[in-house]
């Protein structure tokens, strides 16, 4: 019997709901040789299968992961900035009597003030974790066409199209296969550490950035970014502990065993091993 159910709990593992699409993995050219320095050398990349998000994690996923766990301290930040604000947009969750609400009509909004620690606690509880640099490219390069002048508005919101602030996920046309938002709307958090020469010393095989870093890759641009600026080799970083209104996440889980690394700074801060 406990065969079984072990057989199950693989089973239900491999095979995400309906929230996430899966992506055959594949080789690309990664970075521009005509792009910013950090974007050098173009190279060639192999990422395996792995399942997505179709859509930016929402403040309606997010509460229901804060009241399982709570809103815990890492780094040396909280998990999500409750007291985030920006002009007039202050953070839809809020906590009343030791339980996690979203204040109606932002459900359905992709949850800010979110550090890395943050996005990368819900990614685990979920059984995944965020995806990395080199997945999030590849996604990016099935976009590659619309991309370009005026079609990027059609997929995604930016400083010209968004009214200046977060919209909710999924209201433009997704991307191959089927997901929405990898541009615009909110920057997304990747795995990765960020290393301006990591490229010229990436492995070719499923990389996952360096072992050990100050920031943390964000990728796609946000609402408040220029649609001249978006462009899909460009790389930006953040540094972890930062609860940003501009940056949110998505979640990926792959099909395969993954082997982190274990380095300085994540036992420093008390991050899980897969």
């Amino acid at each position: 019997m406990s065969w079984f159910f072990l057989l199950l709990s693989v089973i239900v593992w491999a095979q995400p709901d309906s929230s996430f699409v899966f992506v055959r993995g594949g080789t690309f050219r990664m970075g521009a040789n005509d792009g910013q320095q950090d974007e050098r050398p173009r190279h060639r990349v192999r990422v395996s299968d792995f399942y997505v998000s179709r859509t930016e994690i929402t403040n309606a996923q997010y509460v229901k992961f804060l009241n399982a766990k709570g809103n815990q301290r890492q780094g040396n930040t909280e998990w999500i900035d409750l007291s985030g604000s920006w002009r007039s947009y202050k953070c839809p969750i809020y906590q009343k009597d030791g339980k996690f609400y979203v204040r109606p009509g932002y459900e359905n909004y992709p949850v800010a003030f979110v550090s890395w620690w943050g996005a990368e606690a819900y990614a685990e509880w979920v059984g995944g974790r965020l995806p990395t640099e080199a997945e999030w490219e590849y996604l990016a390069q099935k976009a590659d066409s619309l991309v370009k002048g005026k079609k990027i508005f059609t997929i995604a919101r930016l400083r010209e199209n968004s009214g200046y602030k977060p919209n909710p996920v999924a209201t433009l046309n997704p991307t191959p296969p089927g997901i929405y938002d990898l541009f615009g709307n909110m920057y997304e958090w990747c795995y990765d550490w960020y290393d301006e020469d990591y490229y010229r010393k990436s492995p070719r095989r499923n990389p996952l950035g360096p072992e050990n870093g100050q920031m943390k890759v964000i990728r796609g641009g946000s609402w408040e970014t220029a649609a001249s600026s978006v462009r899909i080799t460009n790389r930006a970083a953040l540094g972890p502990d930062n609860n940003n209104i501009t940056v949110g996440f998505r979640v990926v889980i792959p099909t395969k065993k993954w082997k982190k690394f274990i380095s300085n700074t994540a036992v420093q801060y008390g991050h899980k091993d897969f």
